[in-house]
């Protein structure tokens, strides 16, 4: 086996794997937070603060993201506070009221009911992953001769 086809190989086997295990870490994400829909309760709170918290790239450029504290009340009477996933610009104001889902178990585990607080996370490992499977994918069949030599 000539070194370039020994190169592809280890190159897509690597590609196809790292996405494959993504691909495994988003689906459990997608399914943990399928079961937390499922199986929270749904209610209504209000942002009473924003936490700023500063923000380093990878490139070391910072910025702030703003992190909302909602407080809202369980079905049992129990008031509960919790602070939601960062934005900037900030993506809730100050007394603004949004739906909160929350753990019947454990109420401390709770987002706000959106789609970006809840899905966004399981769907771009997802994705990613997607992309990785299939440059590997590709890279590898085209690195077996006889595979390409049959498909036409």
């Amino acid at each position: 086996m000539n070194e370039d086809v020994q190169f592809f190989r280890i190159f897509g086997s690597i590609f196809a794997g790292i996405g494959s295990l993504f691909a495994a870490i988003g689906i459990m994400t997608g399914v943990s937070t399928h079961s937390f829909v499922n199986t929270s309760i749904l209610t209504q709170g209000t942002v009473i603060t924003l936490v700023e918290r500063l923000s380093t790239d990878s490139d070391g450029n910072s910025s702030f993201l703003y992190h909302p504290v909602v407080r809202f009340t369980t079905n049992s009477g129990e008031p509960t506070i919790f602070e939601a996933g960062g934005s900037n610009p900030p993506a809730f104001t100050l007394g603004q009221q949004v739906e909160v889902r929350y753990s019947p178990q454990n109420p401390k585990e709770a987002s706000i009911d959106s789609w970006f607080e809840l899905w966004f996370l399981p769907v771009i490992i997802t994705s990613t992953s997607l992309v990785f499977v299939l440059i590997g994918g590709i890279v590898l069949i085209k690195s077996f001769p006889r595979l390409m030599k049959y498909k036409s």
